[in-house]
């Protein structure tokens, strides 16, 4: 179990890509109804990834259960396809224009009139609707499925990761709670980074994942 638990929350690991959903619960914590929608966006997020992920694996469990078939090459191919995507995402946010003058979403404009249930629906919303982040964590799934693990241990794991899939939302909810006077400072602080870095970190960390799949799924051909 170790082995594939391992691998998988590597790849869930890729979750702090959602630079945007990591933006928009801070502006949730800040907002007037503060930890109630983070904790409600937060829980969103992380039940529809473990929802979709629960759902996958059993399906998954199940084809895998009654087929003869050779999966050795299923996870490199989609390592491969999934490291070229980020490099060509890279590629495309190095060639995007700087804009001088940065327009927030429109969704900023509302957050102070956003409800806890409302903030929970739209956490949920997000995992199926982003679906770059959706074929990451399918792809951190895609160990647990083509793993001889038990369904009960492959349930295991798949929460596991959406659970650190899911740390680009819950880090900011976890600074909320931990440090109540200051949190309001630190999220500040925080976003004002990702906003200012957020060109580098939409070149640089598909770049780096996306290498890291690519010469993983090349090795495991080799």
């Amino acid at each position: 179990m170790l082995p594939v638990l391992i691998q998988s929350l590597l790849l869930a690991s890729t979750g702090f890509l959602s630079v945007g959903s990591m933006t928009l619960v801070i502006l949730l914590l800040l907002s007037d109804r503060g930890w109630r929608n983070g904790l409600g966006y937060a829980l969103g997020y992380f039940s529809g990834y473990s929802l979709i992920g629960v759902s996958v694996v059993v399906v998954g469990y199940r084809v895998t259960v009654s087929s003869s078939g050779e999966p050795g090459l299923f996870l490199p191919t989609l390592l491969m396809i999934l490291g070229a995507l980020l490099l060509w995402l890279a590629w495309r946010n190095w060639r995007r224009p700087v804009s001088p003058n940065q327009e927030e979403p429109r969704f900023f404009a509302i957050v102070d009139s956003i409800t806890p249930p409302k903030a929970f629906v739209f956490g949920a919303l997000v995992t199926v609707i982003n679906f770059k982040n959706l074929a990451l964590f399918l792809t951190a799934l895609s160990v647990v499925i083509l793993s001889a693990l038990p369904l009960g241990q492959k349930i295991i794991v798949t929460l596991l990761a959406a659970l650190v899939f899911s740390l680009s939302v819950t880090i900011p909810l976890s600074i909320y709670v931990a440090f109540p006077h200051r949190a309001r400072d630190l999220l500040n602080r925080l976003k004002n980074a990702l906003e200012h870095h957020s060109r580098p970190i939409g070149i640089w960390a598909p770049l780096i994942f996306g290498l890291l799949f690519l010469l993983k799924g090349i090795s495991a051909w080799l």
